[in-house]
């Protein structure tokens, strides 16, 4: 992973990341209310929770409504997103950050839930493989690893539709035309895999329950629990 462009170009827009989720995310409601609140609903509480990626904190803010007593660490190679994120969290001591390349090197104590939005999809193939290697280890029995990100459609051809309707989206909006070039920017350094091409690397990883739970367009939810086989 090319470390410090991602950390530069989203250190740029950290103050203004939350503010622009609705405008890039068509799917916004369905992608974290609706997914958070059927996992909330179908699985056990976690007592301690991972967030990957965390950035300003707002995938764990989700989960936090539905499980306010979990302890939380929230890990990203941005110093400035995870300052967003201690202001949202502030005066909440049950929530930990650190700044950290998850992909080169998982350094955390066990979880029973590892969540990650919109990042992994940052890493080459070796890079995500070996993450979901490290997920696999740091969970439990039954422990389940959540992944909110962008795929590719099966086809090339229909992905490139994907992309057409969700940039004419984006410039519909009224994101300013700077945020825009920068979201391009950010969108150079993305390596997106399919939907089922991830479901593989996840069973290779040892997990035995693995599924898309949320897919629409270029959006995608997957889960991933260790059980005994």
């Amino acid at each position: 992973m090319d470390t410090d462009r991602i950390k530069e170009r989203f250190d740029l827009v950290a103050s203004n990341y939350d503010s622009q989720r609705r405008k890039f995310i068509p799917c916004y409601d369905d992608y974290y209310l609706a997914m958070v609140n059927f996992i909330a609903q179908s699985f056990g509480e976690p007592k301690k929770v991972v967030d990957l990626g965390a950035g300003t904190g707002l995938l764990t803010s989700f989960f936090y409504q539905r499980y306010p007593q979990a302890q939380y660490t929230l890990i990203d190679i941005s110093e400035s997103m995870l300052e967003v994120a201690k202001e949202r969290f502030d005066g909440i001591d049950t929530v930990l950050y650190r700044v950290s390349d998850y992909s080169n090197k998982l350094d955390i104590a066990e979880a029973d839930l590892i969540i990650s939005g919109l990042s992994i999809h940052h890493l080459s193939n070796d890079d995500k493989q070996k993450l979901y290697n490290d997920i696999f280890q740091k969970l439990p029995e039954n422990g389940m690893f959540v992944n909110f990100d962008q795929f590719n459609a099966e086809s090339a051809y229909v992905n490139e539709l994907y992309n057409k309707f969700w940039y004419a989206q984006i410039v519909d909006s009224d994101l300013p035309k700077n945020e825009h070039e920068k979201w391009l920017k950010r969108r150079e350094l993305d390596q997106e895999n399919t939907i089922d091409e991830t479901k593989q690397m996840l069973k290779n990883a040892g997990f035995a329950i693995v599924e898309c739970i949320y897919s629409y367009m270029k959006f995608g939810v997957l889960i991933a629990q260790k059980k005994k086989s």
